[in-house]
């Protein structure tokens, strides 16, 4: 199912490019079908869920006490069930504020910060897929059905041509990239200055710099 696209489309070998989670299935496309790509792109993404719980309790040891505390209570008390009847099976805006705004923003953007982010947006999020995929504990832990990325022993399998992006503030912390690009040898990484997780909107010029300059270079 995962090459179907590409077959049906009938698109010969392709460059892949994923971020964030999409990075995560980037790899796995990878690992099965590597003969079908000429480049791999893994920007801002993670190899290893036990690393991003690590970067997130970090990041959530570094937070104002006031904040910590305020979503350690609202976690504590649950994060589902609470409010109207349509609201029940998703996180309170309070909670979305406080982790998604409060919490995730510095990490987010860095040089340019969206005027239109909006924490509360992800009251339109598939909720069920959310939760079978993150978890139901809270942001600043992975215990989801996401726990099964586990791909630090895979890694080296993985000869096709490999850029890795990642920003200097980045939600997923560079030492993540950093350890990718030791596992995939030949890879190149490149680590984008004041930027968070979405270095294409802070430092778009340099993103596609260094996107372009990876895919066109003579291959040896």
């Amino acid at each position: 199912m995962a090459d179907d696209i590409r077959r049906a489309l009938a698109l010969g070998k392709i460059s892949l490019l994923g971020h964030s989670y999409g990075g995560v299935l980037a790899e796995a496309y990878a690992f099965k079908y590597q003969d079908n790509l000429t480049h791999l792109v893994l920007a801002s993404t993670f190899h290893s869920t036990k690393q991003v719980n690590e970067v997130f309790r970090r990041m959530k040891a570094a937070m104002a006490p006031e904040l910590r505390d305020r979503i350690d209570k609202m976690e504590k008390a649950g994060l589902f069930g609470h409010g109207k009847d349509w609201q029940r099976n998703r996180y309170s805006d309070e909670y979305m504020v406080a982790s998604w705004g409060e919490g995730y923003f510095p990490y987010l953007y860095q040089r340019r910060p969206d005027p239109n982010y909006n924490p509360t947006a992800g009251q339109v999020a598939s909720w069920e897929l959310y939760r079978t995929m993150w978890g139901s504990s809270g942001e600043f832990i992975i215990d989801g059905n996401l726990v099964s990325v586990e791909y630090g022993d895979r890694l080296g399998s993985i000869h096709v041509p490999t850029l890795i992006t990642v920003g200097d503030h980045d939600q997923i912390d560079p030492s993540i990239s950093r350890d990718i690009q030791q596992k995939i040898v030949g890879s190149k990484l490149v680590v984008l200055p004041q930027s968070g997780h979405m270095t294409f909107v802070d430092q778009p010029g340099l993103f596609l710099k260094a996107v372009e300059d990876f895919v066109r270079a003579p291959r040896s």
